[in-house]
């Protein structure tokens, strides 16, 4: 007789056992569920990552239509940096002293070594915070250390200071864009007597 409850309870248990079997699957979340099916979940940090460093330079101050100027050539303004977080770099350059842009050279010598020398650098490194573009303008500015020499009738003379730089660009078209900028060399301007052109600046790139 003692057999009959006893049976009766593990048929109970059994039948429990199969409801709560069958009622796990309801109760899984359901991006576990979709995981099992084999459909990935939406990623909330997709395109939020973009990978670091990022390495970039090159001249300045090149023109992309110099090479029609037969017999002229262009001061070299050499820039290099690297992007240690989004919108944020290291960035350094450099420009001659004088800095005379598109100029007149003797015939035969447009491609000829510049002899530093005779001229005299102003260099820079410094932190870069550009804003990102939105509708073809973008803007940047700059914060750092110059040093600037220069040597004149066998001494050399030299000014550190700080150096500041901000700009802006408007892209027109794909081949024309519209740029403004101010920089500042510590104090090279009054100390080489105006041969860096700290100040604002224009310029127009025109490719055709």
């Amino acid at each position: 007789m003692k057999t009959r409850p006893i049976l009766f309870a593990l048929a109970c248990l059994a039948c429990a056992g199969a409801q709560a079997q069958r009622a796990v699957p309801d109760s899984i979340p359901a991006s576990a569920q979709l995981d099992k099916q084999g459909v990935q979940k939406p990623d909330p940090f997709a395109g939020s990552h973009r990978p670091t460093p990022r390495v970039y330079g090159g001249d300045a101050a090149a023109q992309p239509n110099d090479h029609v100027f037969k017999g002229f050539r262009r001061d070299p303004q050499p820039l290099a940096g690297v992007e240690v977080a989004p919108n944020v770099a290291i960035e350094g350059g450099a420009v001659l002293l004088p800095d005379r842009g598109l100029h007149r050279v003797e015939p035969g010598t447009e491609n000829a070594p510049i002899d530093l020398r005779e001229r005299g650098t102003s260099s820079h490194l410094g932190v870069k915070y550009a804003l990102p573009e939105s509708e073809g303008v973008s803007a940047y500015g700059k914060v750092g250390v110059a040093h600037s020499v220069r040597k004149a009738s066998g001494t050399s003379v030299a000014d550190t200071g700080v150096y500041t730089g901000a700009g802006a660009n408007y892209k027109v078209d794909k081949a024309t864009t519209v740029s403004g900028e101010y920089t500042r060399h510590g104090n090279a301007a009054s100390t080489f007597k105006g041969l860096s052109k700290d100040g604002i600046k224009a310029n127009l790139k025109m490719g055709f």
